[in-house]
């Protein structure tokens, strides 16, 4: 009723204003009307432009209804090709590796389980560093590792490299050998964790023309190291943390020092994934974990942030923690490595019911959160579903979040944006644990070591766990933890036929699609 009382409305003012108007001109110019001046301009007229209005309401309404038509038809049409062939859907983003062995170093301990229940109880606090000071001349305070060898590491380093005479000697700061000794610590570790493989004896006691037969899978030796140090520098220190681990027992003719070493810097997690993704044909169907692909690598990050222009340079961008300022981070040191394997070799070498390393999960903020006011949450909730899909992980599975973040209020609300959006049933207060915050800063070690403690996690409780890194100020990475599906039966050790009809993973140089 309503509709019709507006129209009939309309149509009396569009007749009345006609009228008015017309018969005023006409009293206003003397002019008496004939009919036919009465039938056009106070008939016609009027009844026109009623239909022109009716005609564009019709006209507008065919319009929209043509629009909605169009977008009905667009949301029930199937997905294009491309959506269905993304990277989270690939057969290979299914792909593990099983970690072997883990090596921490920190500024509270080289036991990855207790610095973990440390960090959860809090009950480790930073100290002052009297060697580090801020613009004041007050210290300030840093995750130091006492008992590291740095100069005892550079008299070793130097004089291995007097052998390679085309090899530059240039001068290193304080900060650079301390890298260089806790790399050379895990390097050491690990090596000696290799000792374990069923088949280095074997390899050791044949003759030379018969060792190939042996089938002693090629160790690919990963090494991250501080990415303001040059690719030269960088490779050169992986070819000698190499002669580190080949003094334990390993042979040198089957390490691979992988040119990662040197090349660009990314992401840690992204160095890992690219093993995944280089660790078995995709043209071979492998619907277990457990099928032999004898593939071994090593993976070793190691950074010494205790430099006095670190220091300077955080506090000019504000970043760094001090004084009455709480929120910031403080400079550090840590080393951490990974041994991963196929899991036929790590059940070989003793590890039982192995932890298994998913595909990683990376992304990029184009600008750097430090500058940006508000700090979005979705690219680190797309990373962690995403990160879970790969790994089939439903959330209420995870026991603890790992993160290599801070006391900055970004990277805290990030992470708070994580747990309510894609974690709900996990407490933040109790099931996150924040290395950066509790160890210090360490750039690439602490990510690693993040990840090594997510590790330690899922060893421990046998649930899945997840480990975030934001700490950068543009990368972000999420990569989930899970223990091995159970089996009837052990696996055997790598067979002498399997193992040597395998061939070594070629090195990884191309970038992982993510």
């Amino acid at each position: 009723m309503s509709t019709w009382i507006k129209r009939g409305l309309l149509t009396v003012a569009v007749f009345l204003v006609t009228w008015v108007m017309f018969i005023t001109y006409w009293s206003g110019a003397n002019h008496m009307p004939d009919g036919g001046d009465v039938i056009l301009y106070l008939l016609v007229l009027p009844a026109v432009f009623l239909l022109l209005v009716w005609g564009i309401a019709k006209g507008r309404s065919a319009m929209a209804a043509a629009a909605a038509a169009k977008a009905a038809a667009a949301a029930a049409a199937p997905p294009p090709a491309a959506a269905v062939t993304e990277p989270g859907h690939s057969p290979e983003r299914k792909w593990t590796l099983a970690i072997v062995a883990t090596a921490l170093r920190s500024p509270f301990g080289a036991d990855a389980a207790d610095l973990l229940e440390q960090i959860k109880s809090q009950s480790v606090r930073l100290p002052l560093d009297g060697e580090l000071v801020n613009d004041q001349g007050m210290p300030i305070l840093a995750g130091r590792i006492s008992d590291v060898q740095g100069e005892e590491t550079r008299e070793i380093y130097q004089a291995w490299q007097q052998h390679f005479p085309e090899q530059e000697l240039t001068p290193q700061d304080n900060a650079h050998w301390r890298s260089l000794a806790l790399a050379a610590d895990i390097a050491r570790e690990l090596g000696d964790r290799l000792q374990w493989h069923p088949l280095l004896e074997e390899y050791q006691d044949a003759p030379r023309h018969r060792q190939e037969e042996v089938g002693l899978p090629h160790l690919h030796l990963l090494v991250l190291l501080p990415p303001t140090w040059s690719s030269e520098q960088r490779m050169q220190a992986a070819r000698w943390l190499g002669e580190q681990v080949c003094q334990q027992g390993w042979p040198p003719e089957k390490l691979n020092v992988l040119p990662a070493a040197a090349g660009e810097n990314a992401h840690p997690l992204l160095h890992l994934d690219r093993l995944v993704a280089t660790s078995r044909d995709p043209r071979t169907q492998q619907p277990s974990p457990y099928l032999a692909s004898s593939y071994l690598a090593m993976v070793i990050a190691a950074q010494s942030n205790l430099d006095p222009e670190i220091v300077q340079a955080w506090q000019q961008d504000k970043q760094l923690l001090q004084g009455a300022q709480s929120i910031g981070k403080s400079p550090a040191e840590a080393a951490a490595g990974l041994i991963l394997a196929d899991t036929t070799q790590a059940l070989a070498m003793g590890t039982t019911d192995p932890v298994l390393l998913h595909r990683a999960s990376l992304g990029r903020h184009e600008q750097s959160v430090d500058q940006a006011r508000r700090v979005p949450g979705d690219l680190l909730i797309q990373l962690a579903q995403g990160a879970l899909r790969d790994a089939a992980i439903v959330p209420d599975q995870l026991a603890l979040l790992v993160s290599d973040g801070d006391y900055r209020a970004s990277r805290t609300d990030e992470i708070m944006k994580l747990g309510y959006a894609v974690l709900p049933e996990l407490d933040l207060g109790s099931q996150c644990v924040k290395l950066g915050a509790s160890c210090g800063s360490a750039g690439l070690a602490t990510a690693l070591s993040a990840l090594v403690l997510a590790h330690a996690a899922t060893d421990d409780s046998d649930q899945p766990s997840l480990c975030v890194c934001n700490e950068d100020a543009h990368q972000r990475a999420v990569v989930a933890l899970s223990r091995a599906p159970a089996i009837a039966a052990t696996p055997a050790p790598v067979s002498d036929s399997a193992a040597s009809t395998a061939t070594p993973a070629s090195p990884v140089t191309a970038s992982a699609t993510v």
